[in-house]
């Protein structure tokens, strides 16, 4: 993408599913072949974002054999740790922290925007009368644990369960 690109996608409504596990694996190879310049605009969520634009986190998987064993990691966690800090796998650093998410936005970018990317913001998405839910028990507040843990480890020591 390119500062263009994101401005052009918020003009036209086009609403992206972003796979954060991607920049958390990937990372390490395209800044070898790329450089760190280059990636100005790997996944820029801020910038999609703060441009009025629609994006939703995805894992892009396609078979449930672990959250975090599979090639493509769907762990949602993954996706929030990854977009919050923009720490990837066997990188050293960030890759382009300006385009790092709040934890409430990271949150938004897996819940009610996943729902308007598949135009079901009326039924799914938040926690509302009349809306259908799946649920997460977490022993820690997102919003307020100290860290968010190595993607290895449970986030805020979170206890995940889904419908």
């Amino acid at each position: 993408m390119s500062r263009d690109a994101v401005r052009e996608a918020a003009r036209l409504g086009v609403m992206m599913d972003i796979q954060p596990a991607w920049l958390y694996l990937d990372t390490r190879t395209l800044a070898k072949q790329f450089g760190y310049d280059r990636l100005r605009y790997f996944q820029p969520l801020r910038s999609l974002l703060d441009a009025g634009a629609i994006a939703g986190g995805g894992s892009d998987h396609m078979q449930k054999i672990g959250s975090m064993r599979s090639v493509n990691p769907y762990n949602p966690f993954l996706g929030m740790a990854t977009v919050i800090s923009r720490k990837a796998k066997g990188y050293e650093g960030r890759l382009h922290p300006e385009e790092a998410l709040t934890r409430e936005r990271a949150i938004r970018f897996y819940t009610i925007n996943n729902a308007q990317v598949l135009r079901c913001e009326h039924k799914l998405g938040s926690l509302e009368p009349g809306k259908l839910a799946d649920l997460i028990v977490l022993d820690s507040d997102l919003l307020t644990c100290p860290k968010i843990r190595s993607p290895k480890h449970k986030s805020c020591g979170l206890i995940w369960a889904a419908n």
